[in-house]
């Protein structure tokens, strides 16, 4: 079984936010996220969520909204909004990472990797997802790490 390490910064503004994505998830990329909570228009349904897309660029990375992730087969980053100006963060990483402001959670954890027929299955047209989980000291699943589409953006 695979190790995996989980971070997070408590607060971190935007910058910070796309800082992480470029040091911890790189190119090629995707991302996702929406509104859930304070940002969401029950009118909207369900376009209040983004669907899971390639980014180019790190650059166009979309944060608004409550939550967001953007994901590799590197990493993971996930954010929820605190409040108008911050975010709580969470990196799932199979690499330690040695990164300023970052705090440990636990040890190393176990992460597997399903069988390759085992993906996250997508509406329309959008290609299904591979995924790592990360399991808790008891063996519980804990955190379900998305890793990549099976096409490149």
């Amino acid at each position: 079984m695979k190790k995996g390490y989980l971070y997070r910064i408590a607060r971190a503004d935007a910058a910070r936010v796309r800082e992480l994505a470029g040091e911890v998830v790189g190119l090629p990329c995707w991302s996702f996220g929406g509104a859930a909570l304070c940002d969401l228009d029950p009118g909207k349904g369900t376009d209040n969520l983004r669907p899971i897309r390639a980014l180019g660029r790190l650059e166009d990375l979309d944060l608004r909204g409550d939550l967001g992730h953007i994901f590799s087969a590197r990493a993971e980053v996930r954010w929820k909004r605190r409040d108008d100006g911050s975010y709580d963060v969470l990196v799932l990483s199979e690499q330690a990472l040695s990164i300023t402001g970052l705090q440990t959670l636990g040890e190393e954890w176990d992460v597997s990797e399903p069988p390759a027929r085992n993906k996250i299955i997508q509406t329309g047209q959008y290609p299904p997802l591979t995924y790592l989980t990360y399991h808790a000291p008891n063996g519980a699943a804990q955190f379900v790490r998305y890793s990549h589409p099976e096409v490149t953006p």
